[in-house]
């Protein structure tokens, strides 16, 4: 296994820096443009969808931040950074990458639940009101942030701020900084309570959400397929395309979830009851596929919802780049005709030049 770890190792330190801030920044911009194109077309599913947007929001925000720390004290070694208190706001970035990301995870599985039983009140025929409410909305988000409080609150102390002599990384490449006092992020003294923390993570945010959204696909496409019998019995056929096409894309992103956090939760059960540590040499790498998953997100949104699309397109940047690639584009057009137009005269030129002795022809 050394040389993945050789691989892991390069990878984190010169493909996974830009590429993360590739990733939260095109995230970041792209579900904020969801939120604001979403919250016009305001109704329960679509607040549902917006608080999805902000768990995933706050996600990139994090990463973002924790990557330019990491880079910022490793690589470049600003003695800024070894202080306490911004090591404790590395340990507050811990604490809330974990927070936000079981927030995403949990608002998946959730909204799988609403959508198959909106579904069973769709194909009920003596049914005309929708299920999922605004009171149910708001039941199901207190349910979720709640859930995620009590599991993150042991997850905190997993990690602690201690004090060092000299951050060794940087004072092998740096003299000036040898026997300099540093603080650094390190796991808790307490073996116990890494266990317990670690099967907790594991069990709540990965394996146990994966097997629900498993059975909730099943049990969504079997309601789906009833509904397809039923259609000509719906007043309205546009609302029976218009709930169709959102349950693809729920069980789109459910689908997703379940490629990414699966495979995660397995490795990491491996890794307590055998000797292969897959997941923490593929560390860099999982937080890549988190932050992907967030983009793709936002990109369903656009694929499913053409006023997002359209919003998208109507951004300051993108209006400056369209202004931009036309103006070139007429530009090129412009030459090309008079290239053309010389080209004509020439042809013609040639075609009408007099061959008769009074002329030599050249």
């Amino acid at each position: 296994m050394d040389w993945l770890e050789r691989i892991s190792e390069e990878y984190g330190r010169v493909v996974h820096p830009p590429l993360v801030l590739i990733l939260c920044i095109s995230g970041s911009l792209g579900h904020l443009v969801s939120i604001a194109t979403l919250s016009s077309m305001m109704n329960p599913t679509n607040a549902f969808l917006i608080s999805m947007s902000c768990s995933q929001l706050a996600l990139c925000a994090n990463f973002l931040y924790s990557t330019f720390f990491k880079w910022a004290s490793d690589e470049l070694c600003y003695p800024f950074f070894f202080s306490y208190y911004m090591t404790k706001t590395m340990h507050v970035s811990v604490t809330l990458s974990v927070l936000v990301h079981m927030a995403g995870v949990f608002h998946v599985v959730a909204l799988s639940i609403i959508r198959y039983f909106s579904l069973s009140a769709l194909a009920n025929i003596h049914s005309s009101q929708q299920w999922f409410t605004f009171q149910k909305f708001r039941i199901s988000l207190t349910i979720i942030f709640v859930s995620v409080a009590i599991i993150g609150i042991p997850l905190h102390f997993t990690s602690e701020v201690v004090m060092v002599e000299e951050n060794e990384g940087c004072a092998r490449r740096h003299p000036a900084l040898r026997n300099a006092t540093a603080f650094q992020l390190q796991f808790s003294s307490f073996p116990h309570l890494q266990t317990l923390n670690f099967w907790l993570f594991n069990l709540c945010s990965k394996i146990i959400p994966s097997v629900i959204l498993c059975l909730m696909t099943f049990m969504i496409l079997a309601k789906l397929k009833r509904i397809q019998q039923l259609s000509s019995r719906f007043t309205s056929v546009e609302r029976d395309k218009q709930y169709q096409r959102t349950t693809k894309m729920i069980l789109i992103i459910m689908f997703i979830f379940i490629i990414v956090e699966l495979p995660q939760g397995l490795l990491a059960v491996a890794a307590t009851v055998t000797e292969l540590q897959l997941i923490v040499a593929l560390g860099d790498f999982n937080e890549m596929i988190t932050l992907l998953t967030s983009c793709v997100i936002f990109a369903l949104f656009c694929l499913m919802n053409g006023k997002i699309r359209s919003a998208f397109k109507e951004a300051p940047c993108f209006r400056w780049l369209e202004r931009w690639t036309k103006n070139a584009m007429k530009y090129r057009m412009g030459r090309t005709v008079a290239r053309d137009k010389l080209l004509d005269y020439s042809i013609t030129a040639e075609k009408t030049v007099d061959t008769s002795n009074n002329y030599a022809v050249l």
